[in-house]
């Protein structure tokens, strides 16, 4: 087991905030930076401002009404070469910039997030091209229903190969073929229902000798692998259609009805999947089974709060976005604005908004890498050139976008510190990863991230030697005015042994950053 570090507890503490971030809002610039860091890639002063000035509720609103960003397409062949492209750079330097710069920070959040429940990994999908259509996916449908969400990314031909689903042939009893069940197993086990039945609160339903209660068999994977079969890739283009078409990226796979399994199938649910269908009709009667699960409703729910707020949320935390994703107040299941609007706007998620709020040790999570990259980033005021290479680092701190290393993504949503509690982000936490943050705030404060990366600490130097206004400041960026007394003392300290205006935020800030307080988001 990996040594976990010791993290400080955050203490109720305030700071004068300087004269262009006061607001005369509702709410207050410690629950808005709070709420940017479940919400957005790291609030921004500006974005702190913004958020006390037209509150939680029109901030949202306008969130899901952008869709800004994008990812550019990759040739599919390499120029140089006429060997198949495998560069990822340019798609994930373009991630990067978007979650730095980007306008519509909640949707690339929830996408991500997404991205991270549906694994599409180039460890096998190796055609770098494959990235940006199954990307817009997860961007175009944030918002909408996740059913939508099951049957696009169902039907995504980068899926299709990750998971085999894609010319994935109906059984042949002469030639002993089977249908392939790795994406009906994968359907059910990671991205719907899990193994083990849900309560609403996301407990276990527990049998009469208290045992968990399975949600599929072996041969509902079996049905289910046979209701999904007959589709095959997109045709490329100036390609004939076959039965089974070579991999091919962009579009959606479609259906070789000679290919589909016809016969009746029983599937989730006890459903029975009549004979005759199309492979379309088998798909939706595949997708209704799924969404009418009740264990669906906890288990997605709490992957998403774990991805957006804590990883640890407590049972009546679940149950509340449980109830939400079950009917959100018009009789609609799976409504994804809804369900994100309860998971953000929750009495827990926002309990810590208030100075006076006894400080929770179990609530909250670490930033993963790509989260600490943008969010350090973005604090600094960074400016992302033609050069940059954040994803480099991202990769160095343990998750290479586009590349985890399994279909559990970067880490499991299952792993636990040794306490037992849940903290699946802690996975690719070690000792080596915690120097190289610790190399990262150095580089990005003293040195260049990449030769076209810079940052910004005028806002910063504005107090000149007025050390104690300027650590406020810090703290009013990165840690939601809440910076611990053993942390501010150290952060003065370390500015005060610093000579000049622009040494003396470089030190206090080198404190700052590479502390537990910063590390973790609470």
């Amino acid at each position: 087991m990996k040594q976990l570090p010791v993290f400080f507890v955050l203490a109720a503490a305030f700071w004068a905030l300087p004269v262009d971030a006061q607001s005369s809002a509702a709410i207050t610039g410690r629950a808005a930076a709070r709420f940017l860091d479940q919400a957005a890639w790291g609030p921004t002063p500006a974005s702190i401002v913004q958020v006390q000035q037209v509150g939680i509720a029109n901030w949202l609103t306008t969130q899901f009404s952008l869709n800004t960003s994008d990812l550019p397409d990759q040739p599919i062949l390499d120029a140089a070469t006429g060997k198949p492209n495998r560069d990822l750079t340019p798609v994930q330097a373009a991630f990067f910039q978007n979650a730095v710069t980007g306008q519509d920070q909640l949707r690339q959040r929830v996408a991500f997030a997404l991205s991270q429940m549906w694994v599409v990994s180039a460890v096998s999908t190796k055609y770098a091209y494959a990235f940006p259509p199954y990307w817009r996916l997860f961007r175009d449908n944030a918002f909408g229903n996740y059913r939508d969400i099951m049957k696009a990314l169902t039907l995504s031909p980068a899926m299709g190969e990750y998971l085999n689903m894609a010319n994935n042939n109906k059984g042949n009893a002469a030639a002993g073929t089977s249908a392939n069940e790795n994406y009906a197993r994968e359907l059910m086990q990671l991205f719907t229902i899990g193994l083990t039945q849900l309560n609403p609160d996301g407990s276990a339903v527990l049998d009469s000798n208290n045992n968990p209660i399975p949600t599929y068999s072996q041969a509902v994977v079996t049905n289910t692998a046979r209701a999904l079969t007959g589709w095959t890739y997109p045709t490329a283009p100036n390609a004939t259609a076959r039965a089974n078409d070579p991999a091919y990226y962009v579009g959606q796979m479609y259906a070789v009805e000679a290919e589909h399994d016809t016969a009746s199938k029983s599937i989730i649910g006890g459903v029975t999947v009549p004979m005759g269908q199309t492979a379309e009709q088998d798909l939706d009667s595949v997708m209704n089974a799924l969404m009418a699960q009740p264990t669906m409703a906890p288990f997605v729910s709490r992957q998403l709060i774990q991805h957006l707020v804590t990883s640890n949320p407590s049972p009546a935390y679940i149950q509340r976005v449980s109830s939400v994703f079950l009917n959100n107040g018009s009789g609609v299941r799976g409504d994804m604005k809804s369900v994100i609007t309860a998971i953000l706007t929750d009495p827990e998620a926002r309990a810590g908004d208030d100075p006076s709020a006894a400080p929770n040790p179990n609530f909250g999570h670490m930033r993963e890498p790509a989260l600490f990259m943008a969010n350090l980033l973005r604090g600094l005021n960074a400016t992302l050139g033609p050069s940059s290479a954040i994803d480099h680092y991202s990769s160095e701190l343990g998750e290479d976008l586009f590349n985890p290393p399994t279909v559990f993504s970067y880490f499991s949503p299952l792993y636990r510190l040794e306490n037992g509690g849940p903290a699946p982000e802690f996975q690719i936490y070690s000792t080596q990863t915690a120097s190289d943050r610790a190399d990262v705030v150095n580089t990005v404060l003293y040195g260049a991230l990449d030769k076209s990366t810079t940052i910004d600490l005028t806002k910063f130097l504005q107090y000149g030697s007025n050390v104690s206004s300027m650590v406020g400041y810090i703290s009013y960026v990165f840690l939601h005015q809440a910076m611990s007394g053993n942390l501010q003392e150290a952060a003065m300290s370390a500015a005060k042994a610093a000579t000049g205006a622009k040494a003396q935020a470089q030190a206090a800030l080198y404190v700052v950053l590479t502390s537990g307080e910063y590390q973790i988001v609470q």
